[in-house]
């Protein structure tokens, strides 16, 4: 009798070690508050200099203006499953934003505790209200003037944690460079231009 209760417990240790620990042992998992989220768009350069180029300057595109029309964002889960039916959209209402090479605060948002892959905005035309372009951009390419009012999705890619009041840094410079190259000459739309890169979550 003694060797039986003997075996029963040690089979029910193997089995309480050996399986995996349900999701509620998780904290981040467990917890499922929200967090305040504050996004800084961080600052970045139009070209960076060597010093032989102050006195052989290269050709590149400088911005000297760009203007971004922010309608909605999403947090996107890092093992999330895509699924149309669910809406994980969160509207704000910043409107027309001029993106500066100094960097700016875009805003705090309310984020449920998790682990995320990416953060997506979509740049729409209506975006306070009032018809306008979903991207503004001056540089020294083409004419100079380009912008387009077709809803453009930017992406910052993570991962990334949320497990309390956090700050992210979001890298602008990728998508600045893209901004940096585009002549409005080729068959290429400034829409593709923008969603072909990625920013980063810092």
């Amino acid at each position: 009798m003694k060797n039986q209760t003997l075996a029963l417990l040690l089979a029910a240790s193997f089995s309480f070690f050996g399986c995996e620990q349900p999701e509620e042992s998780n904290p981040i998992a467990k917890n499922r508050q929200n967090y305040d989220v504050t996004m800084k768009v961080s600052s970045y350069s139009v070209a960076d200099l060597s010093p032989i180029e102050f006195i052989i300057p290269k050709a590149y595109a400088g911005i000297t203006d760009l203007k971004f029309c922010f309608k909605r964002l999403r947090f996107k889960k890092e093992t999330e499953i895509e699924d149309p039916n669910i809406e994980d959209n969160i509207d704000i209402e910043l409107g027309e934003v001029s993106i500066g090479s100094e960097g700016l605060v875009l805003g705090t948002v309310s984020v449920p505790a998790d682990t995320y892959s990416r953060i997506e905005f979509d740049l729409e035309p209506d975006c306070d209200g009032q018809t306008k372009n979903s991207v503004t951009l001056t540089n020294d390419l083409g004419d100079g003037n380009h912008s387009t009012r077709d809803r453009i999705t930017i992406k910052f890619e993570g991962p990334f944690v949320i497990s309390s009041n956090e700050e992210l840094s979001l890298n602008v410079q990728t998508i600045v460079d893209a901004a940096n190259g585009y002549d409005g000459l080729s068959a290429e739309e400034l829409k593709d231009v923008f969603e072909a890169v990625s920013g980063d979550v810092l």
